[in-house]
């Protein structure tokens, strides 16, 4: 805690403005000190607009939207465009000083007559006014004039009297919230000036702006907070983002910028923030820190703190707003980052008594969600007291919220009032969580050997389970693990519960089929939490082994099985939400698969559940060798894996780098993909069965396009038998459409019946019929394909069907039907951002129209006549007509009737 309290600051610090243009001394080895304009191009151009018009303009708005820099802007442009202008700025201190605005432009000589005497006020406007006329004579200048409303009385006066004259053509920037000289509101009210209210940025163009500073990716999550916290303030975002690129949270892995833990405000944006509160009365004061620890809170609760007054001054003020919609008002600061900034100015035994004070009054009223628990447990850490109940539910949430060192605390704080078999339990997977696998062994040995009750060993066998076997991949050990817990739970209800689980290592260590013949029967004996965690490994084996339907029912039961439950489970319900997508994707149902995982993803990402975040990263690009879109999925799975490794997940970091593997090859990067498999490789994880033969599959398709094609096509026909062998029918499959993809069709033809019988969904029979028509050389059947495949969502798979269509119809001397299948080629890799494949790495199938004969078309798919044409072009109608049959041939159209719509795709593609 910083000792300096809010309370004690007094003075007046120069405005926030003036506070942006001091930061841009603050260094940075990555983030430039001048951040660029952005979203306000509209706003600027009108601006321009009305200036040069002579029109006067005030930009009103709060503290650190812009509204200065857009004035900047504006004033830079019209200076460039040869305007007269003359800028000047308020200040606090120049508000003191009648006229100390205008002291930089005016002659000493304008404050006294000849004879040296002050003349009254009116010859002393009337004379400031002619000198600063004479001054920028003969033009007429654009003053502009920063902050007005700290101007004093006098030069408002002498402002109002420039503009209404005519003599100046004024802009100005205001703060709202503030009172303002009478003369400058009559500026707008009597017509003088054009007001324009300048708003806080959108959350899109804040994400742009974070995205140029940095220069590079940036995951969505770290977006989505820093947008939420800075509400539309670009000086705020500033500070924000400056100070957690300089602490380390802020930092790239794997090219793509993300926050690893909390943001913290700096002295700076303290400041910031109490310059905007400005001098309030010790019942404010109080109020704010209420609400700084503890908003929102209601009208009920305010009033039960004796402070309903102050919150009427406040909202009046400006400094905190009224909520509707729930049971009754709550009250809240008016920016995210007041509370933060005023949490960490107050001394801390201020804060001892302001908590305490705050949890006796709250902690027994309102609905207890995960956040007020949490919430209430923090104000506990800091004031004491506290139920150990509420306690441990507090500790249990934070963990669930990724908050793992809150959780930490709050589980040590409740050991130190006594034992407690929880709280330790707590400690235990808190430390595997955090990478400490040591603390982690030692208090679960503890725990494992003072169990007094059935349900204690239970519980302690389950966070082995999930903490060394399932997290970390020791598929054997874990094996061990529920051998034990099985026998020392026999005959109780917690036996299914083990059996789940060690459906889940089986399928890690035998595949789909072994993982199916425990779940079969799980799923029609077990209840409750552990028939939820068997419809996990029931609904993953089943899609791989080609049972779409009890893949999907299962996902289904599952989630609405963990919906109804009364206790929340350790794996969350959106779990099953990604069983599903894998089950859609492998029916072919890539479009239903691909809305699933981006609607969870948004989801994870407004709840800031950043494990949540990671699996639809991760199911977002598996589908790669189908739908394309490398650059897309290379990001994804970076912010995946970067959380993954966070989270202390490595079975998880291993999973991913394989995707990641084969999206860097496809965006053209083999030799990145090459040296990510070398990294997994070199990750220490045992070889498993939980992404069936996808590891082989991947490893393949790097190798392909590496050039080594020998290997490749002798991982994909590993893949096949594993797959077989195993039961997982989808990735044999997709592996016989990969030898087929990259050049050994015959081979992948004699395969493809041996895995495809039982499979059900659209992707089979399309695979298949792809694998045929590219074994047979049938050009119509591969257009068929495409467009197949293109329903699907699976866009790579029908670029590649339309450029194979296209090369055999070259060879077969049609050249429309060639320039007609490249054309949809392009279209389609173009969507999906232009894989590099086998069959899309030749140029072949690509066309293009010269300048000359892009014009020519652009003119008929207009509707000129060749003779207009002709004459516009200064060409003959012999050559506009040779022009357009060779403009026909390259797009593979009959005529001008079609060539509207196929000069359109053609100007997409350029």
């Amino acid at each position: 805690m910083r000792t300096s309290g809010f309370t004690e600051i007094r003075h007046t610090l120069a405005c926030l403005e003036v506070e942006l243009e001091m930061m841009s001394s603050y260094k940075s080895s990555h983030i430039t000190d001048s951040w660029p304009m952005t979203g306000r191009s509209a706003e600027l151009a009108e601006i321009c607009t009305r200036l040069r018009l002579g029109r006067s303009v005030l930009l009103a708005g709060s503290a650190g939207v812009g509204k200065s820099r857009l004035a900047g802007e504006a004033f830079d442009v019209l200076t460039r465009e040869g305007f007269t202008t003359a800028r000047i700025g308020a200040t606090s201190s120049s508000s003191r000083i009648p006229l100390g605005v205008f002291a930089p432009l005016l002659p000493t000589t304008a404050w006294t007559a000849e004879s040296g005497a002050v003349n009254d006020r009116a010859d002393l406007l009337s004379r400031c006014a002619n000198k600063l006329v004479e001054r920028f004579m003969p033009g007429r200048p654009v003053l502009l004039v920063d902050d007005i409303h700290l101007v004093d009385e006098l030069s408002a006066t002498l402002i109002h009297q420039l503009a209404h004259g005519n003599r100046v053509t004024l802009l100005a920037t205001a703060r709202t919230q503030e009172t303002l000289p009478a003369h400058v509101v009559e500026l707008w009210k009597n017509g003088l000036a054009d007001r324009v209210d300048v708003g806080g940025l959108p959350a899109d163009v804040i994400h742009d702006m974070v995205k140029s500073i940095l220069g590079g990716a940036v995951d969505e999550g770290t977006l989505t907070t820093l947008s939420n916290k800075v509400d539309g303030n670009v000086l705020f975002l500033r500070e924000l983002v400056i100070g957690a690129h300089d602490r380390g949270v802020l930092r790239a892995e794997s090219g793509v910028w993300r926050l690893h833990g909390g943001i913290e405000t700096t002295d700076r944006l303290i400041e910031l923030v109490v310059n905007r509160i400005g001098v309030s009365t010790p019942d404010e004061q109080t109020l704010l820190a209420y609400l700084a620890f503890g908003e929102p809170l209601s009208v009920t609760e305010i009033e039960t703190l004796g402070m309903l007054d102050s919150a009427s001054e406040l909202e009046r003020k400006g400094l905190t707003t009224t909520e509707f919609g729930g049971p009754e008002p709550r009250i809240r600061t008016a920016h995210p980052l007041y509370s933060e900034a005023l949490r960490d100015s107050m001394p801390p035994l201020r804060v001892r008594q302001l908590v305490r004070r705050l949890a006796d009054t709250i902690e027994t009223t309102g609905e207890q969600s995960d956040q007020r628990l949490m919430r209430i447990a923090e104000w506990r850490l800091l004031g004491g007291g506290g139920d150990e109940t509420q306690m441990l539910a507090a500790a249990h949430a934070a963990r669930w919220h990724y908050d793992f060192s809150l959780a930490d605390r709050i589980a040590i704080a409740v050991l130190h009032r006594g034992p407690s078999f929880d709280a330790r339990l707590l400690r235990a997977e808190l430390a595997s969580l955090q990478g400490n696998v040591e603390l982690s062994n030692e208090i679960l040995n503890e725990l494992e050997s003072s169990a007094s009750t059935i349900e204690e060993t239970f519980r302690v066998a389950v966070a082995r389970l999930d903490h060394r076997a399932i997290y970390a991949g020791t598929v054997d050990e874990g094996l061990e693990i529920a051998d034990a817990a099985e026998a020392a739970v026999a005959g109780t209800a917690f036996v299914h519960d083990i059996s789940a689980r060690r459906a889940a290592l089986i399928l890690g260590r035998d595949g789909p089929a072994g993982a199916i013949d425990v779940t079969d029967a799980l799923l029609k004996e077990a209840t409750g939490p552990a028939l939820v965690w068997a419809c996990m490994p029931a609904a993953y084996s089943l899609a791989r082994a080609g049972r779409i339907a009890d893949a999907l029912n299962a996902a289904e039961q599952g989630h609405r099985v963990q919906m109804g439950l009364h206790e929340p489970m350790d794996w969350y319900p959106c779990m099953h939400r990604f069983y599903a997508a894998e089950a859609y994707a492998h029916a072919g149902q890539f479009t239903r698969a691909a809305e699933i995982s981006l609607s969870e993803y948004r989801t994870a990402v407004d709840n800031q559940a950043i494990e949540a975040q990671a699996l639809f990263c991760w199911q977002r690009a598996k589908s790669v060798t189908e739908q394309g879109n490398p650059h897309r999925a290379v990001r994804l799975l970076s912010t995946a894996i970067s959380i993954y490794r966070q989270l202390g997940r490595p079975q998880f970091v291993h999973f991913c780098y394989h995707y990641l593997a084969v999206a860097q090859a496809m965006a053209g990067k083999a030799d990145d993909g090459l040296h990510t498999l070398e990294e997994a490789a070199g990750l220490g994880i045992p070889d498993t069965l939980f992404m069936g033969v996808d590891p082989l599959h991947c490893s393949g398709w790097v190798h392909a396009l590496s050039g080594n094609l020998r290997r490749a096509h002798s991982d994909f026909e590993q893949a096949v038998s594993l797959g077989k062998d195993i039961g997982d029918r989808m990735g044999a499959l997709a592996s016989v459409h990969s030898l087929a993809r990259t050049g050994a069709a015959n081979r992948a033809r004699e395969l493809a019946s041996s895995v495809s019988h039982g499979v059900e969904g659209d992707l089979m029979p399309a695979r298949l019929a792809h694998i045929t028509a590219v074994q047979c050389g049938d050009a119509e059947k591969l257009t068929e394909v495409s467009e197949l495949f293109e329903r699907m969502g699976a866009t790579l798979i029908g670029a590649e069907a339309a450029a194979d269509a296209a090369m055999i119809w070259q060879k077969r001397n049609d050249a429309r039907q060639s320039a007609a299948c490249r054309r949809r080629a392009a279209l389609l890799a173009d969507r999906c951002e232009n894989p590099t494949t086998l069959a899309l790495g030749h140029s072949e199938w690509r066309f293009s129209l010269t300048q000359a004969e892009s014009k020519t078309a652009l003119l008929a798919a207009a509707g000129h006549p060749n003779r207009e044409i002709a004459s516009e072009l200064s060409i003959s109608i012999r050559t506009v007509e040779n022009r357009l049959q060779a403009v026909y041939g390259k797009l593979g159209v009959h005529g001008r009737h079609e060539l509207a719509e196929a000069m359109a795709e053609h100007d997409t593609l350029r």
